[in-house]
Formats: structure tokens, C-alpha cells, sequence
């Protein structure tokens, strides 16, 4: 029973950090082709 509710939560968490990731990559690549350019 723990276990459904533990599973959504974990995959609801490493998508969140994924999408955290990407969003922190892509602002971190805009400002880094700002400065070069």
C-alpha cells in the first residue's frame, strides 16, 4: 500500500529535477552565448 504512494511521488520528483536541470542548462547556455557574441 506504502508503495503506490511512494513510487508516483519519487517519478514526480526526478521529472521535477529534470525539468529544473534543463531549464538552469538552457538560461546557463543563453547567458554564456551573450557573453561570447
Amino acid at each position: 500500500m506504502l508503495l503506490t504512494w511512494i513510487i508516483p511521488l519519487v517519478m514526480i520528483c526526478v521529472w521535477g529535477l529534470g525539468i529544473y536541470a534543463l531549464v538552469l542548462l538552457i538560461k546557463a547556455l543563453r547567458i554564456y552565448i551573450d557573453k561570447n557574441s
